[in-house]
């Protein structure tokens, strides 16, 4: 796999179609030239802007994988027998979520219905419709079969799976699809890490499809999602620095495991938990300290900002860290 340079990144929606030729620009533009679809809404409504909103941005994290993002009023979208003349074979992992419910998938003659956030795989390489008849928001990763083969040598040609809580492969489906989104918010990442973190995203895909692919080929006490998952993890917690009393028991049970699970996960990338959280504190109050952009800020502000509760406490672990005051710290910025 090459590796890819960066991510790039689209936003397909109505708005920029013209009003004039509205009803052949979905069809056409938006549906089958961008995602190989036959578009439209579910009462085939395609009058105007007003009965009808798709809106999604898309992270092409390397040519080997990419995520969807959209919201858009109800929808049916349907994989013809025509539109597989395209050739495309690629596989992916979609979910919905809507205040009523998920979505209903249709294949050979019969419907298949998909509680909200429950987890489809399907291959563009099989005649389906996607049916959502509420507004919601879809989330969506497609990668390759070309890629996934070289994992998995018998994969059928168009799998299709519904997978639902609990069942085998359904845990590594929903992780893949986090992490994912998680990448596609990384505007940084490039190069090696980003096909490092690709090629997770194609372990996990595979482990969605066949779990003993998974039991097989780890190491002992590793698993596919080890690397996603704690990249999740470290996310959550840098999102919810301020709060003084973050805990491990608290961030196990946002992630649904448990404490010494989550140790695991970090004592493999030689650190804890608690060492992690006080660093990444600290990283934040020098960046804070010597950002010109926050020199309005007290120093009580941002130590509250980081978690600590005093200055006193904050000041301490910030000298041990640094070696300098936190007004040393801004001064020197």
């Amino acid at each position: 796999m090459s590796t890819p340079a960066a991510i790039q990144y689209a936003r397909i929606t109505t708005q920029d179609l013209p009003a004039s030729d509205y009803i052949p620009a979905v069809r056409d533009v938006l549906g089958r030239d961008t995602m190989g679809i036959d578009l439209r809404p579910m009462d085939g409504d395609m009058r105007s802007l007003e009965s009808f909103h798709y809106h999604a941005h898309v992270g092409l994290l390397s040519p080997q994988a990419g995520y969807l993002h959209s919201e858009h009023t109800p929808i049916h979208m349907r994989r013809t027998a025509a539109l597989m003349s395209d050739g495309l074979d690629d596989i992916f992992l979609t979910a919905t979520y809507g205040e009523t419910g998920g979505c209903i998938v249709r294949e050979g003659g019969r419907d298949v219905a998909v509680p909200a956030g429950g987890i489809v795989l399907l291959s563009k390489a099989r005649v389906h419709d996607g049916i959502i008849p509420w507004a919601a928001t879809t989330v969506g990763l497609q990668v390759p079969r070309a890629a996934l083969v070289r994992l998995l040598p018998g994969l059928e040609e168009a799998p299709m799976h519904i997978l639902h809580p609990g069942a085998p492969g359904t845990e590594s489906a929903a992780l893949a699809l986090s992490y994912a989104g998680l990448l596609a918010r990384q505007g940084s990442l490039s190069g090696a890490p980003l096909a490092s973190a690709v090629a997770h995203l194609h372990d996990l895909m595979a482990a969605a499809i066949d779990a003993r692919w998974a039991a097989g080929l780890q190491e002992p006490g590793h698993d596919a999602g080890d690397a996603p998952r704690l990249a999740l993890i470290q996310h959550s917690i840098h999102a919810r620095l301020g709060e003084p009393g973050l805990t491990l028991d608290a961030i196990a049970r946002q992630h649904h495991t448990t404490p010494r699970q989550l140790q695991r996960l970090f004592a493999r990338q030689g650190t804890s938990f608690s060492d992690f959280l006080r660093e990444a504190r600290m990283q934040r109050a020098l960046a804070l300290l010597t950002s010109p952009r926050e020199r309005h800020r007290r120093v009580l502000q941002v130590a509250l900002d980081c978690g600590f509760d005093d200055i006193p406490a904050f000041s301490r672990a910030f000298r041990r860290r640094f070696g300098m005051t936190p007004s040393e710290a801004r001064e020197a910025g």
